[in-house]
């Protein structure tokens, strides 16, 4: 019996250690329209209007989000964002998932 109380004990500060670097997952921020319109100013409003019929370089982003059905999914979006698509160079290496998430809620905001 006393043997076992030593592997206890001598497992102990392992254990504990283990268990301190453990972190729960990280709660992911809900996404905020407010920091979206931000980084949309910095780095889309050069090529995309939220005008209505105001056509830049691409298109209105007005249109697209404002009409339902709306053109493009979430999904679909995001995948333009990170990947570009014809003269949009892609932005997957520049912006976060949480800026995606905060510009996808910016537009639906709109």
């Amino acid at each position: 019996m006393p043997k076992q109380k030593l592997i206890s004990a001598a497992l102990l500060p392992l254990v504990l250690c283990v268990a301190a670097r453990a972190q729960p997952p990280a709660a992911s921020k809900q996404p905020s329209a407010s920091a979206g319109q931000q980084i949309f100013v910095q780095k889309c409003m050069q090529c995309h209007s939220v005008n209505k019929d105001q056509v830049l370089l691409g298109p209105s982003l007005w249109g697209e989000m404002t009409k339902s059905p709306h053109k493009k999914t979430a999904a679909q979006i995001r995948v333009i964002i990170k990947n570009g698509k014809g003269k949009m160079p892609p932005w997957g290496t520049m912006l976060s998932e949480q800026d995606i998430d905060n510009v996808l809620a910016y537009l639906h905001s709109l």
